[in-house]
């Protein structure tokens, strides 16, 4: 399976020296090689005048090589110099140097509208503050020029986009295509970088992370990765002897009195997912609906007076708790995986169900929606959550939620995600999937950045059927963390299929459960 590694700005910046100190390619020879990238990128729209825009540093020295490239292939170019001359670094006067000798033009007017293509050199994964003064107002003459139809191509990364975090510093350059030297950054798939980013091109230039001398700092040594491609998504195995025991069996525990549909679409994904068997354990009052909608699991209910669990002949009186535990047991002993929360309310009886679950289950839980807020809104449940050793857990919280578990707020943790989930991935000792427009799915030590998905997916329910694709997922056989990105991707990768049928506005969640067949079949 190709997993595409992604490196943080001081990740990129060890392999590189270690490429140029341990290999021996020089500084001159990855700028050519980078520059190269961005040219092959440039030709392919065929433009008749291009402009590099190039700052002081590397990336600078980048599109100055562009711009001596594609004047000596007799394309017409020209170089806008942001900042003064004095701070250049000796490979970007180089680069400078060799432009001026050969006849390259430079110019000083930021009227850009006259040009094709603007090669965005300014800044590069090395910005770490805000943008102001006349880098800003180059900036704006740029993304003026782009909503004039001007096309932006970025050496590297957007200027202006934090390279870890895809944060705005600022003011940010607006690329329509992004050429990413040697390995993907998380600031091009976080947002909102990612939509300055537009389409990310990733080239190799030689650049090798696994020269880092030092490997056994956990800051340098990259565990983050992403994948963009549906054939490098290998899924569980089909016996062709195999019967409905042998593809795992998923316990949704989902669904209140108020609500049926969260336990109807996990239990939908669930099946289209490949479970052999599903069990719903919902609300008495939602037997006519699911019956009608989803004759194919099988359900079990409870009222306000007793709770039904293995067949329609089998219940149990309400006790002090409301709840037997021995009909709990027996449903889960018979589950490879329990999907909880999705509508079941903050009551006390769902409290109750999402202890039990912590304090029985040795198999994998996926706690999604209303098992995340009650273990949020009570200190015991979220100790006894960290405490949980006996099974994974894999928590799916949206930031709202996310925030819920953390005491952060969204805005604080919108502003390193990636960071924030990986801590909190580590403190609960659980897999982590913080649902997001660029979600990240951590283990605390291994990280995945997602890049499938749509608009259209913010919609109710949606949730809840990622849920029972990950519960599906593990009741086959895969482990907790492959379960849980390989959900999140083909989770976006149905809603993409869904939208090709509809559009970003009419998109319902039942639309992503039902493309899974889909997407399955490539």
């Amino acid at each position: 399976m190709e997993k595409k590694i992604i490196l943080k700005a001081a990740q990129m910046q060890a392999a590189d020296i270690a490429t140029i100190e341990q290999i021996g390619i020089g500084q001159d020879v990855l700028m050519e090689r980078a520059a190269l990238a961005v040219v092959s990128c440039v030709k392919r729209h065929h433009p008749k005048r291009v402009l590099c825009v190039c700052g002081t540093g590397n990336n600078g020295g980048d599109a100055l090589a562009v711009a001596r490239i594609l004047h000596a292939q007799g394309i017409r170019v020209e170089v806008f110099l942001c900042g003064s001359r004095q701070k250049y670094k000796a490979s970007v006067q180089k680069q400078y140097d060799i432009f001026v000798n050969i006849g390259g033009k430079i110019i000083s007017d930021t009227d850009f509208f006259e040009y094709d293509i603007i090669v965005d050199g300014m800044f590069g994964i090395g910005l770490d503050r805000n943008i102001e003064g006349t880098y800003a107002d180059v900036i704006a003459a740029i993304n003026s020029a782009s909503k004039n139809g001007v096309k932006v191509i970025a050496a590297d990364i957007p200027s202006g986009i934090h390279t870890d975090t895809g944060t705005v510093m600022g003011t940010a350059v607006k690329a329509d295509e992004t050429v990413s030297f040697a390995y993907y950054k998380p600031g091009q798939l976080l947002y909102p970088g990612a939509e300055y980013c537009g389409n990310v091109i990733v080239e190799d230039i030689g650049i090798d992370w696994r020269y880092i001398t030092d490997q056994n700092d956990p800051g340098i040594m990259t565990k983050t990765f992403t994948t963009d491609k549906i054939d490098n998504i290998i899924l569980p195995k089909r016996s062709r002897n195999g019967n409905k025991g042998t593809f795992g069996r998923v316990l949704v525990i989902a669904g209140s009195s108020a609500m049926y549909g969260a336990c109807y679409l996990s239990a939908l994904a669930s099946l289209r997912m490949g479970a052999g068997l599903v069990d719903i354990l919902t609300h008495e009052i939602n037997r006519t609906a699911i019956q009608t909608m989803l004759p194919e699991a099988i359900l079990h209910t409870y009222s306000d007076t007793q709770m039904f669990f293995s067949s329609d002949d089998v219940y149990s009186e309400r006790n002090d708790t409301g709840i037997d535990k021995m009909q709990i047991r027996k449903l889960l002993d018979a589950a490879d995986c329990v999907v909880i929360g999705p509508g079941l309310s903050t009551n006390e009886t769902a409290k109750f169900l999402v202890k039990n679950v912590l304090e029985i289950y040795n198999k994998t839980i996926v706690a999604d929606a209303d098992a995340l807020n009650c273990i949020a809104s009570d200190a015991a449940l979220f100790e006894q959550l960290k405490s949980h050793t006996q099974s994974d857990i894999i928590l799916t919280p949206h930031p709202g939620e996310l925030s819920r578990l953390t005491g952060k707020n969204v805005t604080e943790l919108k502003t390193d995600y990636l960071a924030k989930v990986e801590a909190f991935a580590k403190e609960s000792n659980c897999i982590v999937v913080g649902k997001d427009a660029g979600t990240v799915v951590s283990d605390g030590e291994y990280t995945y950045i997602n890049q499938t998905g749509n608009s259209g997916m913010a919609t109710a329910g949606s949730g809840d059927v990622l849920s029972g694709i990950i519960g599906a997922l593990c009741a086959q056989g895969e482990t907790a963390f492959d379960a849980a990105w390989k959900g999140v991707f083909l989770h976006g990768k149905a809603g993409d299929a869904a939208l090709g049928k509809t559009n970003c506005y009419s998109l319902i969640a039942g639309d992503i459960a039902n493309a899974l067949a889909e997407i399955i079949k490539e």
